[in-house]
């Protein structure tokens, strides 16, 4: 499990420091600018798209630049056709988009902490219910039609119960 950090390059900053953050709880992270490989590829989109499909999670940083960017909404949209959990880190942006609503928003290091442990139930639960899945399973479209529905219900519980402490400022 690791989580893709969505930014645009002028919040690179605040992008690492979400990365630092995450890494100093053990978490994997993908930062764009930390990877070679997409630092040396004419085909940045396949390599977004393949590190998207390999996290678990992402988190977009929002600030008055993202509106300039296309690869930040184009980042949301494929984690959220690949039913990843999604989240967005707020640096000020006093209207976000609406469709942004739908899952967490957070808007300081203190909301990484509750998205870190929101991260770490999921991780237990997702260990839990992927074997669950193995066991019952049939057939390989029994499998994926499985493992889709736990995906999905995992990424559901999650924003919920994020979204829950982020409401009321989980203690």
């Amino acid at each position: 499990m690791s989580v893709f950090i969505s930014y645009r390059r002028n919040d690179f900053n605040i992008a690492l420091s979400i990365h630092l953050r995450l890494k100093a709880a053990g978490i994997d992270t993908y930062v764009d600018l930390l990877d070679s490989e997409s630092q040396s590829t004419d085909d940045i989109t396949s390599v977004i798209t393949k590190n998207i499909s390999s996290s678990t999670h992402l988190i977009a940083v929002l600030s008055s630049q993202t509106a300039l960017s296309w690869w930040v909404p184009f980042e949301i949209g494929e984690a959220t056709i690949l039913g990843r959990r999604i989240a967005s880190y707020n640096t000020g942006v006093s209207n976000p988009p609406e469709y942004l609503s739908k899952w967490p928003q957070m808007n300081s290091m203190s909301h990484i902490d509750y998205f870190i442990n929101e991260y770490n139930i999921d991780r237990r639960n997702s260990l839990l219910e992927s074997s669950t899945v193995s066991r019952e399973s049939r057939s390989t479209t029994d499998t994926f039609s499985k493992s889709f529905s736990v995906i999905q219900a995992n990424a559901d519980r999650f924003h919920t119960s994020l979204k829950n402490k982020l409401s009321r400022n989980f203690q």
